[in-house]
């Protein structure tokens, strides 16, 4: 069986689309979404639809949780966005049978999912929604320790939209190593590894593709994929309540 695990789509339409296209070329069977479908782009309806219709395990990330609950601990910048994505799918100019469904589906979505030995989450093992492990953390024992005390084998995550892999050594000695250091493939060993699959739709590692990653016979590769990010950009700037910086990150990657 292959798999193909995304997340942080950030209702980035173009993004997600092309990332499908890609997913289909792999002959992939199963595809997994780490949470984050909306917040920050245009099209949280549509993207969230979907996710819906093609993923039969879907992940709550923090974005989805703020909707649901008035998230607390939002920069002003993501919190405008999260206001405007609530108004988007609480809109009457879309069916409310529709809608209905969307809603039902938010709230019915698990914060973590164990399946055998692999554990997937939004955030990180101890805080599946909220915490964010970044590369640097590498370099704190008490917190990455702790986080892979609670993976029996291998973790899967997104929130920080930075690509990677925490690699944990019997010995409890860990590295982080970036996607471009291991040629863009990691091979599955003994090791306990906690995996970062990037985002989809909006890229923080200085390079503006979609990122993701599949799963085939024990190997992993994480994967680019252009899109058309103008457009994206054009419908982002087009939305007063939406936040230009949104945009221009797409611009940058960062």
């Amino acid at each position: 069986m292959s798999v193909a695990i995304i997340s942080d789509v950030h209702a980035n339409l173009e993004a997600l689309q092309a990332v499908l296209q890609d997913i289909k070329k792999q002959g992939v069977s199963e595809i997994i979404s780490l949470g984050d479908v909306i917040g920050y782009g245009p099209n949280p309806r549509e993207c969230l639809q979907v996710i819906k219709d093609n993923c039969k395990t879907a992940l709550m990330g923090n974005h989805e949780d703020a909707v649901l609950f008035l998230g607390v601990n939002f920069r002003k910048e993501a919190a405008e966005a999260i206001d405007w994505t609530r108004s988007q799918l609480n809109s009457p100019d879309f069916d409310e049978t529709k809608t209905k469904e969307l809603w039902n589906y938010l709230g019915e979505l698990p914060k973590s999912k164990q399946i055998k030995n692999n554990l997937y989450v939004h955030g990180s093992p101890t805080q599946p929604i909220n915490e964010y492990l970044y590369p640097d953390d590498a370099e704190n024992p008490d917190k990455i320790n702790v986080n892979f005390a609670m993976v029996k084998s291998t973790c899967f995550c997104g929130h920080t939209h930075e690509p990677g892999i925490f690699i944990q050594t019997p010995d409890q000695f860990v590295k982080f190593y970036e996607p471009a250091k291991i040629n863009n493939t990691y091979y599955f060993d003994e090791n306990k590894c906690i995996i970062n699959v990037g985002s989809v739709g909006q890229p923080r590692d200085e390079d503006n593709r979609a990122c993701y990653a599949v799963i085939k016979n024990d190997v992993l590769q994480f994967r680019r994929v252009q899109y058309n990010l103008q457009d994206t950009i054009k419908k982002i700037l087009a939305i007063k309540r939406l936040p230009r910086i949104f945009a221009a990150r797409l611009q940058v990657g960062k």
